[in-house]
């Protein structure tokens, strides 16, 4: 499937043709997103105010009331900040606010690319390990018996559904019996992140925690869990095995 996205940019540069040429090589880079022409860092701190999907911004330094350095230093770490500057001298400068890169003008297309693309390499670095760490990571709490537990989502081996409760089986061997539908409970935690998986139609499980897969079943830390005929195609797809 193609790559759709796109990485919004603002320019900042007091001088109009230093603005012109890098949204002329903007507009050369297909992931890349003209979301702003600014004449000094002010006019750009205003937009990146009122616009959050700014991730990438081309920073001149030496401009008036407000320099680039300290315009670095306000904006959020997650803007990506490429200096670009006439002055050779404030490139030590540059490392001291985490600047992606730092092009000395006249800079040339080809490394006005590299540097482009250093910033969308750093952002998709940043995406993957959020993916990757926050949605395990997070806390949701779960009522048991009379009593509101705080459970770390990626302590969550599985879920199976009971009569009138779900039970909930950590990995540190606790068992959690909320009153609250098998479906209500999937949906909850799916909703949360996308590591659960329904295996069976009273159960739902965490790929996080798959020890081993048998024929009609999956051992789930130390469980062994049925796998329904009909969940055992989009099961294996899931894993990998199909």
């Amino acid at each position: 499937m193609e790559n759709t996205q796109k990485y919004r940019a603002i320019i900042v540069d007091d001088e109009p043709i230093a603005r012109k040429i890098i949204a002329g090589y903007v507009a050369q880079i297909g992931l890349l997103e003209n979301a702003g022409e600014c004449k000094n860092a002010i006019e750009a701190l205003e937009i990146i105010s009122k616009d959050s999907s700014v991730q990438i911004v081309f920073l001149d330094i030496n401009m008036p009331n407000l320099t680039g350095l300290a315009m670095a230093k306000i904006v959020k770490e997650n803007i990506k900040i490429i200096f670009t500057t006439a002055y050779s001298e404030f490139a030590v400068a540059s490392y001291e606010v985490s600047a992606v890169d730092y092009l000395l003008k006249p800079f040339s297309f080809e490394r006005f690319a590299i540097a482009v693309f250093k910033a969308i390499d750093s952002i998709r670095l940043t995406a993957n390990s959020f993916n990757e760490f926050s949605p395990q990571d997070k806390t949701i709490y779960i009522k048991s018996e009379g009593m509101s537990y705080p459970v770390v989502l990626s302590e969550i081996q599985y879920c199976e559904a009971m009569k009138n409760y779900t039970k909930v089986i950590l990995s540190n061997g606790k068992i959690l019996k909320p009153l609250v539908a098998f479906s209500k409970m999937e949906q909850e935690l799916l909703k949360e992140s996308d590591d659960f998986l329904r295996v069976h139609r009273s159960f739902l499980i965490s790929k996080k925690h798959i020890t081993a897969v048998k024929s009609t079943t999956v051992i789930v830390g130390k469980y062994e869990v049925p796998v329904g005929q009909q969940f055992r195609d989009a099961f294996l797809q899931s894993i990998g095995k199909k």
